[in-house]
C-alpha cells in the first residue's frame, strides 16, 4: 500500500518535469525543408529558397536583434554567422519561415 503514494508523486514529477521541457522541445523541433528552385532550361542552375532570399532573411534576422553576418542553407534550415558582442562568430540555426531560433552556438 506504501508503494502507491511514491508511484504517483513519481508520476506527477515526471509530468512536471516533461511539461517544462515542452517549450525547450518546440524550439529545437524545425520545420525546415529544402526548397529548391531549379531552371528547367538548366537543371544544374539550382537556388534554394533560403539563398535567394538571403537578403530578406538577414534584414528579418536583424530586425529581431541578431548580429547577422551570413546565412546559408543548411538543410533547409537558415544557418546563420551570428557575431557576438566580443566580435567573434558562431552558427545560430533558424527556421526560415518564422526565424524562429532553433540553436544557439
Amino acid at each position: 500500500m506504501r508503494k502507491r503514494p511514491l508511484l504517483v508523486a513519481a508520476a506527477l514529477l515526471g509530468l512536471g518535469l516533461a511539461a517544462s521541457a515542452a517549450p525547450a522541445l518546440a524550439a529545437t523541433v524545425a520545420s525546415c525543408t529544402d526548397q529548391i528552385y531549379t531552371d528547367p532550361g538548366n537543371p544544374s542552375d539550382s537556388i534554394s529558397q533560403i539563398d535567394q532570399d538571403a537578403t530578406s532573411i538577414i534584414a528579418g534576422l536583424r530586425a529581431k536583434g541578431v548580429n547577422v553576418s551570413d546565412i546559408d542553407d543548411w538543410g533547409g534550415c537558415v544557418r546563420a554567422d551570428v557575431v557576438r558582442p566580443d566580435g567573434s562568430t558562431h552558427f545560430e540555426f533558424f527556421d526560415p519561415n518564422t526565424l524562429q531560433r532553433l540553436s544557439r552556438g
